[in-house]
């Protein structure tokens, strides 16, 4: 996933395991951003709000190297068309948003 981007979850079957997905991020010339002691957040919006976090449904697993997993879990959620954004709490205090998209949960 580059620098400020946009992905577009595959349509997931409500109450069926998600197997979870890997992110790189990285800035506008390809090098890695290092995401190193990041709090990172999923949160949705409408249907119903939903939260991951570091911890809890995300894995940092190379902060230096800008990788990331939102991890294997059920997905449990109400049907709907999920908005997305996925927050990066730095050490120091600073906020960024570098992936919004939608994720399509069907009965």
């Amino acid at each position: 996933m580059a620098y400020y981007g946009t992905y577009t979850f595959p349509t997931h079957k409500k109450d069926d395991t998600f197997l979870g997905i890997q992110f790189t991020m990285t800035d506008v010339n390809g090098n890695p951003i290092d995401i190193s002691g990041c709090a990172i957040e999923m949160v949705t919006s409408s249907p119903k709000v939903k939260s991951l976090s570091t911890g809890s449904g995300i894995t940092l697993t190379d902060g230096p190297g800008g990788v990331f997993n939102i991890d294997e879990q059920l997905i449990d959620w109400v049907a709907g068309n999920y908005e997305y954004e996925i927050i990066f709490t730095f050490t120091s205090g600073r906020k960024r948003t570098y992936i919004t998209g939608f994720w399509l949960i069907v009965n």
